[in-house]
């Protein structure tokens, strides 16, 4: 029976303004880093909690209730966004808010001015994803996985824009025991004067720490002109011994202001990630508790043939419907047929967006001048899943010639049916381990990830080698080509024990960097490319004034952009990553420190922060997936059955 959404309801939630979707898409976002920045300019209460949680329920209720109604025929929306938009979208795994769409004529009409970065976007409503059409937007239900984002259309008939069609399949809903989704509801509301406490908090601390981060720079600046000076081949004749000594000093009262501003940097940093946690804790507890919600009424609104029925059938390129023969005996082994043909048929949709996956981190590596190669053979994978699906078909076809006369051949297919079933099942087992409860494509998809990320981050880390290797030479051609007379001079000044301590902690520095540069970077590992783009801003900061390695930041410039267009970045988390690099184990400055010693602590400082005091001598195994030839060893074993 089909449940009709009233005028009433559909006008509320039609009237509902930008400011109100903003709010409960904020609930919604699951990424904290964002969810505070969006958070500025709104005070939440305890009652604003409880009645933007009641409104969310009330639209995915009236969601559920469209979702009885869909026509079996898919309606085609589209939404007017920029390439920006597009681009964090294509390296996301999941959207977790509403999302807006519209006519055709609409979405249009909200394209950017700027045509050049106008895209369209089109989704295809289905039995999938939950959504409701109002008079002026059509709402998607929020929790669905991206499972493809790919161009549709070259748009010869107009340059302005491309259309991109947005594939989506929805996450797994939990339904929790009424005691623990009680409890939650309850420590939600109760946490939420709490909370936005603790989101004031680390606001105010993010501003704190911008001031500090500007006043590092400044006073790193002012270091740099202080050497500088000191470099210059004139210094020595020119200058007093009082100047000497007078410039001296201040490097020493800068560098121990240096030193205590990065530590009070660290010491904030490490107060704001704990207010970061609890904070996360709690926007957690409103998506598990969001979550039941929604499947409770998802199983109360349930059809008829179930969701993962419906998946199944969707994901056949090709549907082969189940018409009964009368007869129990071939009804049961087609049955057990087209349950193949539905799983192959997901094999191949999971292969496609592998492949998809793939060809887009090819494209990212090669405008950066990276090493990517694909780990997985997608497209022999594919090839023999084509064939397989053949096969398959093919089975189920020749059964429609049969009856249960020929009990010994329907046999042989129900035989051969299950132990296809069997080795189809055993695919989608990970193999790596590379986390917990996940199939064999996802970890594939993060696996090839990781790839990308470990090039990049081989990319990034070749270049500062080569960059850093070139100025410690420089450094040690200035110290040797030193004429006779000043060193004779520095003996009594004892700039010659400075430059025999510089001397030794530049070669420390080149062994430490020679090593990192010969390594290789290990697949079995977690990169983040906020670390990664925070590494680059500390270099190019460092660096950017610097003729010798001008190329070197410009080549790091280009890489730090491109991932910016193609990764969903947080500029306050690589602000965080920077402060606790830079300010990380530094040692206080509880008493004077000599010349000497700041040498020495300033090559610490470099090697800590750049990754050059990490070991790379771990070996790993060389990963290899073997989806490839299990799916052949499937097609194997039909062909030699005897049934076709």
């Amino acid at each position: 029976m089909k449940i009709e959404l009233t005028k009433e309801k559909l006008a509320i939630i039609e009237n509902d303004t930008q400011d109100d979707f903003l709010r409960m898409n904020q609930l919604l976002c699951d990424d904290v880093e964002l969810f505070l920045l969006q958070e500025k300019n709104i005070k939440r209460t305890k009652k604003m909690i409880a009645d933007d949680l009641q409104k969310i329920k009330e639209i995915y209720e009236a969601m559920i209730k469209n979702l009885s109604n869909v026509s079996s025929q898919d309606q085609v929306f589209y939404r007017g966004t920029h390439i920006a938009e597009l681009e964090r979208l294509k390296n996301k795994l999941k959207i977790s808010e509403f999302l807006f769409f519209a006519t055709e004529e609409k979405a249009k009409s909200d394209l950017p001015q700027d045509h050049s970065r106008a895209v369209l976007l089109q989704i295809k409503g289905n039995e999938e994803i939950p959504y409701l059409e109002l008079e002026n937007k059509v709402l998607f239900a929020p929790f669905a996985k991206i499972i493809t984002l790919q161009e549709i259309s070259d748009n010869e008939e107009s340059s302005d824009y491309k259309t991109y069609q947005l594939i989506l399949q929805q996450e797994k809903l939990e339904v929790l025991h009424p005691k623990r989704q009680e409890e939650l509801y309850e420590n939600i509301l109760e946490n939420t004067t709490l909370m936005c406490e603790k989101i004031k908090i680390c606001m105010e601390l993010d501003d704190e720490n911008a001031v500090h981060y500007e006043n590092i720079r400044k006073l790193e600046q002012l270091i740099a002109k202080h050497n500088f000076r000191i470099e210059q081949e004139n210094y020595e004749k020119d200058t007093t011994e009082e100047e000497k000594q007078s410039d001296l000093d201040d490097i020493a009262r800068i560098n121990t202001e240096l030193i205590s501003l990065k530590d009070t940097v660290s010491q904030t940093f490490k107060k704001r990630m704990k207010h970061i946690k609890q904070i996360e804790e709690w926007k957690n507890d409103i998506i598990t508790y969001l979550k039941s919600e929604f499947a409770q009424m998802q199983s109360q609104n349930s059809k008829q043939n179930g969701e993962e029925q419906q998946t199944q059938e969707r994901a056949s390129k090709e549907e082969i419907q189940f018409v009964s023969s009368g007869d129990p005996a071939v009804d049961a082994v087609k049955s057990e047929c087209l349950e193949n043909v539905a799983v192959v048929g997901t094999l191949l949709t999971n292969i496609k967006n592998l492949i998809s996956k793939q060809q887009n981190h090819a494209r990212i590596a090669e405008a950066m001048d990276s090493n990517y190669k694909a780990l997985n053979n997608a497209f022999e994978m594919r090839n023999y899943a084509e064939e397989l699906d053949s096969l398959v078909r093919a089975i189920a076809t020749k059964i429609d010639t049969l009856s249960s006369k020929n009990e010994e051949e329907l046999g042989k297919i129900s035989k051969t049916n299950l132990q296809v079933s069997i080795l189809l099942n055993y695919l989608n087992n990970a193999k790596a381990g590379v986390g917990k409860r996940i199939t064999r494509f996802d970890e594939m998809n993060i696996i090839e990830e990781n790839e990308l990320k470990k090039e990049i981050a081989e990319t990034i880390k070749n270049i500062r080698c080569e960059a850093e290797l070139k100025k410690l030479t420089d450094d040690l051609d200035i110290i040797e080509e030193k004429s006779n007379i000043k060193k004779f001079f520095g003996k009594f000044t004892g700039r010659n024990k400075l430059d025999q301590t510089m001397l030794d902690q530049i070669h420390v520095r080149q062994t430490a960097i020679k090593k990192t540069f010969k390594a290789k970077m290990p697949l079995a590992y977690n990169y983040s490319i906020h670390e990664l783009i925070a590494e680059i801003e500390m270099f190019i900061r460092e660096n950017e004034d610097d003729e010798l390695v001008a190329e070197e930041v410009s080549n790091l410039r280009k890489i730090r952009d491109i991932l910016k267009k193609n990764f969903v970045i947080i500029d306050s988390k690589v602000m965080s990553i920077i402060d606790q690099k830079t300010g990380k184990n530094l040692p206080l400055a509880s008493r004077k420190i000599s010349k000497k010693e700041l040498i020495e602590i300033d090559t610490y400082r470099f090697l800590n922060r750049y990754g050059y005091d990490k070991s790379y001598d771990q070996t790993e195994p060389e990963y290899q997936d073997t989806m490839a030839s299990e799916i052949k060893r499937i097609v194997d074993y039909i062909k030699s059955s005897g049934i076709l």
